[in-house]
C-alpha cells in the first residue's frame, strides 16, 4: 500500500495546529463547548487589545485566541494560526526535547527508559544495571 506523503504531511499539520490550539486557550484535548468557552474569555480578556493599551503583542495573542476558539469550538480554520505553528518549528516547546515531533519524542523516551547516552561522572555499577539501548 502506498501512502501519499503529502497527505499525511496535511494531517500531521491539523493535528499540530489542534495542539498549538488547545495549548493557546490552555485545555485539555477532551474540552467540551463549556470549558472551551470558559477558556477563550478568560484568555481573551486577559490579552484583549483595550486592556492592553496599543501593544501589538497583545493585539497578536488576542487574535490567535480567536482563532484557536474558533479551530476547535467550529472546527472553522485559520491561516493566522497555521503561520503561528509554523514559526514554531523547531523550537523546543516542552523543556530539553520537542515533544510535538516524532524524533523529540523518541529522544525524550529513550533517555526516560535507558537514562542519558553520555551521563557525566557516571559510576561503571551503575552502567552495568542499566539496559543498553540500541542507539
Amino acid at each position: 500500500m502506498k501512502h501519499d506523503i503529502n497527505f499525511m504531511d496535511g494531517i500531521n499539520r491539523k493535528i499540530e495546529v489542534r495542539k498549538a490550539a488547545r495549548r493557546i486557550l490552555d485545555v485539555d484535548e477532551n474540552a467540551d463547548a463549556e470549558q472551551l468557552k470558559k477558556a477563550y474569555r478568560r484568555a481573551a480578556v486577559k490579552h484583549h487589545p483595550d486592556h492592553n493599551s496599543g501593544s501589538d503583542e497583545a493585539n497578536k495573542k488576542f487574535t490567535l485566541i480567536k482563532c484557536a476558539y474558533e479551530l476547535l469550538a467550529f472546527d472553522k480554520p485559520c491561516d493566522e494560526l497555521l503561520e503561528e505553528v509554523n514559526s514554531w518549528q523547531g523550537v523546543p516547546k516542552d523543556g530539553k526535547y520537542n515533544l510535538d515531533s516524532n524524533w523529540g519524542r523518541f529522544l525524550w523516551w529513550r533517555e526516560r527508559f535507558y537514562g542519558s547516552v553520555n551521563s557525566p561522572g557516571e559510576d561503571d555499577d551503575k552502567k552495568k544495571d542499566r539496559p543498553n539501548s540500541c542507539i
